[in-house]
């Protein structure tokens, strides 16, 4: 919880720095007491014993003596603290209506830019009415924000669809006492005072401080961020230092009951839980803007820049060329339609285009963009913050090796005898193994809690409960367990070929399918045992064949947890019948109590030499990251009426017969290793966060390639394993204790971050948001995983929060830019690739789409400024910008990756998407080419008809128009009509060389290292896109009446080969380009032409 500490911080005055003058240690430490105020100050019921407990709730009338006879409130009392305090429901996150999420979506740069633009052309208009044109300009353009507005707004609602709510955290009702009987309570009717109970399988209701505790085992991983079941008590805290969260005798809302049963007294409802102030907290936090974003931001301020610029030169010089007379029409041709002209009008669209049709690809690929422009972000990601659980791993714990009779046994028990068992009734089966492996599976069977899910459907379906005699031992009077809560049942389906039911068969229908789908439920450590024996017998038989007539269930003191069981065909003699004792747990305790080990040859008296044997393969497992649970038993006889008592002690306390060990282990997925070596070659630096042991987190990392097969972990046992922070300098990698990390100095922050991989162990989310601000200050771009709710804080300050789809929490979510919708560390390394790729994409797509751009603006230029006919006019400019250069501009987002794309390092944090490199290809290089080879098939077509260059310039005022006079040229005279026709083919050459240029072009962009030879035309899209452009080039063109809309007519046939000379030029340009980049990458004046 230490983590919500840092983010109250932050939020009261600033995160915390380093302290580089005194004054600021004051302010630091009011700052840290007013957050612990605010967390934990309101909490003081955790100090209470039930006599105090009772004295604050006297409407809960508690039985000091007796918790679970006492009264509770009443059920007007509860309606009167319900109508005071309202429902115990967490208030959902504001919620941005649909109209003003969509008009939301026009607070964006671009946008702002394109209606700026469709802005001044209804302003042309409205200053020359005889030019309806720039109305219809200003239409499209109103269009198209309209339209591409309604797509992001359609993108984004479904993200917030999918996040939406923290409902999953609250149950729908639970069981309490009200009216001095047990009911069930609606959980957000509950109020403070309610007593409630909490028992296993269910999510705990409110903030409840627990007055009677009978084995409860909370999963608070939401909450707290522990990701081990956790013991809780019902004594007050010992020490008044102690915060709430550190007494364990306050259940929080949210908590899932892993095991066992408790009672208490509600304390806190609704946002007044800890869960509620966080998630509250969490929904104000202000939204992060992405790179992509400001790079888009700092482009639109550069066109604006460039375009007044380049409108008031304009302007100035048209005004003193005209020596300062019609300076309105000055102002409207040489000031507006510059600032329009330079407007990339299809440049928007084609990138919001783009990010909806990679979101839609990552989406496939299970990660879900909850903003369409984080992924560009991603991509630049150099360090990973992964949790272990889940994310590196299968989130399934497994039994990997038994220990028994001196030796250690891998794999599945039956891998031998599997063909045997496969034709053997259950029954028959264990007395075909080798001693004393039945009773280990036995004992790991009958001594476990865990249950066969019955709501998963099989052709036979049973619900595993051990059976029982007597109600089990507790510590306090709890409520009364029915008998259904040990009744064992089974279920038939009605099938049409279904037959009756045979015990001997169940083992193949159920034992080995069930066991394949994990339908299991419980701890999982006690799960992995259950599944592991339903590999060999059927655990329902077996279970049948006990009664279990007395129980300590394992609490983190003891470290073991007994059954004393006896067969249900037990005979009696003379009163007394034989028990068996079970009993599992930490090995090293449960060797202690036992005087035997047994072994093929039958029990042996445990000697210091098998004590050693024992200890070696302890060790073994432990050096090997595995968790470890012993087996021992013991069989004697006792009256058949004795009910066995912790207080008497009358059950066998020692001399158990040790049975063997069980390695246990989260395995890791199969494709993270392939993941962590992509990340290597990336140059990724990817760091696992975890709260496992560090020899449990660095076996993991072994395994998955993070970390280097190091002597020192290996021949070091479990506990005596050493971590240093900034030893080993030779290593890229080192293993870090969570507790070292708050201590460490600036200087070995550098130190330890300056490794390739690194392994947090011990972590809380504390260390986590510490870890993600000391990357950051170090220029990284971190991307952090998390699913409780107390990893919102690093979610949040991340620069790419990545929260768990399966079991993250709501408020992950909704702190989390990307959710995973597969939980899988593989997915975020796809991610990266897909945000590198989309980043080298929308290079390639500005390049292309900004070579246009003075193509389109120099007939403004020339025609204002030097009096040549108007080349190209505003239909044709909108035709081009969002037709023509559309379909191959957006088919560049389905560009296959350069060879190198993941095996080069990731960008720089100060690298731009749209540098001056870039822009200076596209307006000079590339753009400058494709104008002047415009510019030639324009003069051509009027050199075609015998019109001199001299003649033309200066020609616009008089000619070329309606109502002009005849024009006279070399000796040739041209009527108005025929003026015009001349100007509409040279019209069309212009339209016809820029976009067959830019079809070039487009091939020429799909690469920005690599020869277009060695990377192939790969992509259909693009072809498709260019085939489009040929035909809307002759609709523009050749189609009589969209010639008369456009102002173009057929020109003659040559200028078609102007085209082909730009792309020659562009084609030797670039690859001549791309060589030099190639092979003299470090030379200086090669790093110009990089873009």
């Amino acid at each position: 919880m230490k983590a919500i500490k840092s983010w109250f911080r932050g939020r009261l005055g600033g995160a915390r720095g380093p302290k580089d003058k005194s004054g600021e240690d004051s302010k630091d430490d009011l700052l840290e007491k007013a957050v612990d105020r605010d967390l934990s100050g309101t909490f003081h019921e955790h100090l209470l014993d039930r006599q105090q407990l009772r004295d604050l709730f006297p409407q809960s009338r508690i039985n000091v003596e007796y918790p679970n006879i006492s009264s509770g409130l009443s059920t007007k009392e509860a309606k009167i603290c319900l109508e005071q305090s309202g429902k115990n429901m967490l208030k959902p996150p504001r919620e941005i209506s649909n109209l003003k999420l969509f008009l939301r979506q026009f607070v964006n740069m671009f946008w702002v830019l394109l209606i700026a633009a469709g802005l001044l052309s209804l302003v042309i208009y409205v200053l020359d009415p005889e030019h309806p044109l720039n109305l219809y300009v200003a239409i499209v353009l109103f269009v198209i924000v309209i339209a591409m507005c309604l797509l992001s707004f359609y993108e984004e609602k479904k993200a917030t669809e999918v996040v939406r709510g923290f409902k999953c955290l609250m149950p729908t009702s639970c069981m309490g006492i009200r009216e001095s009987r047990m009911q069930m309570l609606r959980t957000d009717e509950l109020v403070v005072g309610d007593l409630v109970f909490i028992r296993s399988g269910a999510r705990v209701p409110a903030d409840v401080r627990l007055i009677s505790c009978n084995g409860l085992k909370l999963e608070t991983s939401a909450i707290t961020g522990e990701a081990e079941p956790i013991d809780y008590t019902d004594e007050p805290a010992v020490d008044s230092a102690n915060t709430v969260f550190e007494s364990r005798n306050v259940a929080f809302n949210g908590s899932f009951c892993v095991d066992g049963e408790a009672l208490g007294v509600v304390i806190r409802v609704g946002d007044k839980t800890v869960i509620g102030r966080i998630a509250s907290l969490t929904t104000e936090q202000k939204e992060k803007h992405s790179s992509l974003e400001k790079e888009l931001n700092r482009f639109v301020r550069f066109i604006t820049i460039l375009a007044l610029t380049m409108a008031t030169v304009v302007f100035a010089i048209g005004a003193f060329v005209s020596r300062f007379e019609n300076l309105l029409g000055i102002f409207i041709s040489g000031f507006l339609v510059v600032i329009v002209a330079n407007v990339p009008q299809g440049l928007p669209a084609t990138l919001t285009s783009q990010l909806t049709i990679i979101a839609r690809r990552m989406a496939k690929k299970n990660v879900f963009l909850k903003k369409l422009d984080i992924i560009e972000t991603f991509g630049a990601a150099t360090v990973i913050a992964s949790d272990k659980t889940g994310t590196l791993t299968q989130n399934n714990m497994t039994v990997t090796d038994l220990w028994y009779n001196k030796h250690n046994m891998p794999g599945r028990p039956d891998v031998k005898q599997r063909a045997l068992i496969d034709r053997q009734s259950s029954s028959n089966i264990l007395d075909m193994l080798e001693t004393p492996l039945p009773e280990l599976l036995t004992v790991m069977t009958v001594c476990n809690k865990a249950q066969i899910d019955t709501s998963t459907p099989t052709k036979v379906r049973t619900r595993s409960v051990r059976g029982s005699s007597q109600i089990l031992w507790s510590p306090l009077p709890l409520s009364p367990m029915t008998s259904s809560d040990f009744e064992s049942t089974t279920l038939l389906s009605k099938t049409a070929d279904s037959s009756t039911y045979e015990p001997e068969h169940h083992i193949s229908q159920l034992s080995f399918e069930t066991a394949k789908r994990k339908d299991f439920t419980g701890n999982p450590s006690e799960v992995a045992l259950l599944r592991y024996t339903a590999q060999v017998v059927d655990v329902q038989l077996l279970r049948d064949s006990f009664d279990v007539v007395f129980e300590i269930p394992f609490n983190s003191s003891r470290k073991w947890h007994l059954v004393i069981t006896k067969p249900v065909d037990a005979m009696t003699i003379e009163g007394k019948t034989t028990f068996t004792l079970m009993i599992k747990g930490a090995p090293e305790v449960l060797v202690e109590l036992c005087t035997e080990l047994a072994t093929t040859a039958g029990p042996r008296q445990l000697d210091d030499d098998l004590k050693l044997d024992f200890k070696d393969a302890y060790l073994h497992f432990g050096n090997e990251g595995r968790r470890v649970i012993g087996f021992a038993s013991k069989t004697f006889v006792a009256a058949e009426t004795t009910l066995f008592s912790v207080d008497e002690g009358n059950y066998p306390q020692s001399d158990y017969c040790f049975l063997g060990m069980a390695a246990l282990m989260d395995p890791p997925r199969e494709d993270a290793a392939r993941a962590i070596q992509e990340c290597k070659e990336a140059g990724i630096k990817v760091f696992m966060v975890t709260g496992d042991h560090p020899t449990t987190a660095a076996a993991i990392a072994r395994q998955i390639g993070l970390l280097g097969h190091s002597d020192m972990i290996r021949r070091r046992g479990r506990l005596q394993i050493q971590v240093s922070v900034v030893e080993e300098d030779e290593r890229d990698y080192a293993i870090v204790h969570g507790k070292s990390l708050p201590g460490l100095s600036e200087q070995q922050w550098d130190e330890l971050l300056a490794k390739q991989h690194i392994v947090f162990a011990r972590t809380t989310p504390e260390h986590k948001l510490l870890i993600v601000e000391q990357c950051q200050r170090r220029g990284e771009i971190v991307a952090v995983t998390g699913d409780g709710v107390n990893d919102a804080p690093a979610l949040k300050k991340a620069d790419i929060g990545v929260a768990m789809g399966i079991v993250g929490s709501d408020v992950a979510k909704q702190a989390a830019d990307i959710v995973l919708m597969d939980d899988n560390f593989a997915s975020i390394v796809k991610g990266i690739e897909e945000g590198r790729l989309m980043y080298s994409n929308l290079k390639k797509t500005i390049a292309y789409t900004l070579t246009h751009l003075w193509p389109e603006i120099m007939p403004i230029i020339l025609n204002f400024m030097l009096g040549f006919p108007l080349a190209l006019s505003s239909l044709q400019i909108l035709s081009i910008d969002l037709c023509s250069e559309m379909p191959p501009a957006i088919s560049l987002a389905y560009e296959t990756s350069e060879q190198d794309i993941m095996k080069s390092p990731p960008r720089k944090r100060n690298s731009r998407l749209v540098g001056w490199r870039l822009i200076a290809y596209s307006y000079i290089f590339a753009g400058w080419t494709v104008t002047g080879g415009c510019f030639l098939a324009y003069l051509s077509v009027y050199w075609y008809y015998g019109i001199s260059v001299r003649d033309l310039a200066f020609s616009s005022t008089e000619y070329w128009m309606v109502g002009a006079k005849d024009f006279t040229s070399n000796g040739h005279t041209f009527t108005e009509l025929r003026q015009r026709e001349i100007m509409a083919e040279a019209a069309a050459a212009w339209h016809i060389t820029v976009v067959m240029s830019q079809i070039f072009h487009l091939w020429m962009c799909t690469t920005r290292r690599i020869s277009i030879f060695r990377h192939g035309i790969t992509n259909l899209i693009g072809v498709f896109a260019c085939i489009t452009d040929l035909l809307l080039v002759n609709l523009f063109v050749y189609t009589p009446s969209v010639q008369y809309i456009m102002g173009t007519r057929a020109p003659p046939n040559h200028v078609w080969l102007f085209s082909l000379g730009v792309g020659v030029v562009l084609f030797a340009f670039n690859e001549s380009r791309k060589y030099l980049i190639r092979h003299f990458p470090n030379v200086s004046i090669v790093q110009f032409f990089k873009w």
